[in-house]
């Protein structure tokens, strides 16, 4: 006997190619298989008719609570949109990230994050902005950080936006890549509003490092002219710089995002960006099931959008196999999604364009059931 079987859904999974009506079995906290276990007995059989089965979520960019203080609820967000993993993007730095010890290892939620290169993180947010100068990384703080912490840690974070980093310019950043050279780990840059051009921001990012925002409108843009998308960006594509569209409030806008769908440019990740702001002050991404909706609805196929907030995050994390899939041995953290009729405006929805323009909506997706580890943490009473 199972310990779970969801039946009768359409289970995508696209780390396997998998995209079929199928079950999907569980057993001691990980994956038996998909398929062929329609009639085998479970202690809990759901069945998924109608639904889409699809691995648990991974939300890549998000600020939790009590990391940072304008974090959101963390399990209670993410568990009702089908989110079993979620990265914590920089709002802790080397003096408070061991703060949180505790919190980390007791939430059933799997958390990983980035450590900000300002000591103390987002803590000063939202009374004033982190101190980014060079000269003021402690590097050797940051290096026992990850040296003790490296489990939960993936790399460095800096925003490098112009109100944060003033006359400094590109400085901050350079000397983040620096370190993480040193350091051995990746950097997620917060683009909105650079203090220069988007080509020469790229020049300075190594491959696995990941530009978030990517759909932002502020300052120097992904396009070329607000026509198509620059060729630098093509370029450090080919040499394995990521693109992340994580949305929150002010990160986002229909003016670059679509030429830039348009013409094939997606996003390498799909995430949010949340915080107790953009989790509930429209415009804003809400949550990660509601991006999905809105990036499939904006051109990109579901199945990549699906990828882009599953298998392709959990590479990045170096937990391919383990998370964002539904592979015999894999962790089992599932999410199972109904699609639903709607007809309103994406402006009256919350999904975040900071210019009030909107785009109609046809339909949404709601979170009918969320499994982490076997278990159920989330479960909507219609199904």
């Amino acid at each position: 006997m199972y310990q779970l079987i969801i039946k009768n859904g359409r289970v995508l999974d696209p780390a396997n190619g998998i995209d079929r009506v199928a079950s999907v079995a569980v057993e001691n906290g990980r994956i038996v298989g998909v398929n062929g276990f329609e009639g085998a007995e479970a202690l809990q059989v759901v069945d998924a008719t109608g639904c889409i089965v699809t691995p648990g979520l991974i939300d890549h960019h998000a600020h939790l609570y009590p990391l940072a203080a304008i974090g959101l609820p963390a399990e209670a967000v993410c568990f009702a949109s089908g989110v079993t993993t979620a990265v914590d993007a920089g709002s802790t730095g080397c003096d408070t990230f061991g703060d949180y010890e505790t919190f980390l290892g007791q939430s059933k939620l799997r958390i990983r994050a980035y450590l900000n290169v300002c000591s103390i993180g987002l803590a000063s947010l939202p009374r004033c902005m982190e101190d980014v100068d060079p000269a003021h990384f402690d590097e050797e703080a940051i290096r026992e950080t990850f040296d003790h912490f490296g489990d939960r840690l993936l790399g460095l974070k800096l925003r490098t936006s112009r109100e944060i980093v003033g006359e400094l310019g590109f400085a901050p950043l350079k000397a983040t890549v620096a370190l993480a050279d040193k350091l051995g780990v990746p950097v997620m840059v917060h683009c909105t509003n650079p203090p220069g051009s988007i080509p020469e921001l790229l020049s300075i990012l190594r491959p696995g490092d990941v530009m978030t925002h990517m759909y932002m409108n502020k300052g120097q843009t992904l396009l070329d002219g607000g026509k198509t998308v620059c060729e630098a960006a093509y370029r450090a594509r080919e040499r394995g710089v990521l693109f992340e569209a994580a949305d929150a409030r002010a990160h986002f806008s229909f003016e670059v995002s679509e030429p830039a769908i348009r013409e094939g440019f997606y996003p390498d990740i799909i995430a949010t960006d949340l915080t107790k702001f953009s989790m509930h002050f429209r415009p804003t991404a809400f949550d990660l099931v509601n991006q999905v909706a809105k990036y499939t609805q904006l051109g990109i196929p579901f199945e990549q959008v699906v990828a882009c907030c599953t298998s392709r995050p959990a590479e990045d994390m170096g937990l391919a196999g383990e998370i964002g899939c539904l592979s015999p041995g894999a962790c089992a953290d599932i999410a199972v999604f109904r699609q639903e009729p709607c007809a309103i405006e994406f402006g009256d929805r919350p999904y975040g364009d900071p210019d009030c323009v909107t785009r109609p909506c046809s339909w949404r997706l709601r979170t009918m059931l969320t499994v982490r580890n076997g278990e159920m943490v989330y479960r909507d009473q219609m199904l």
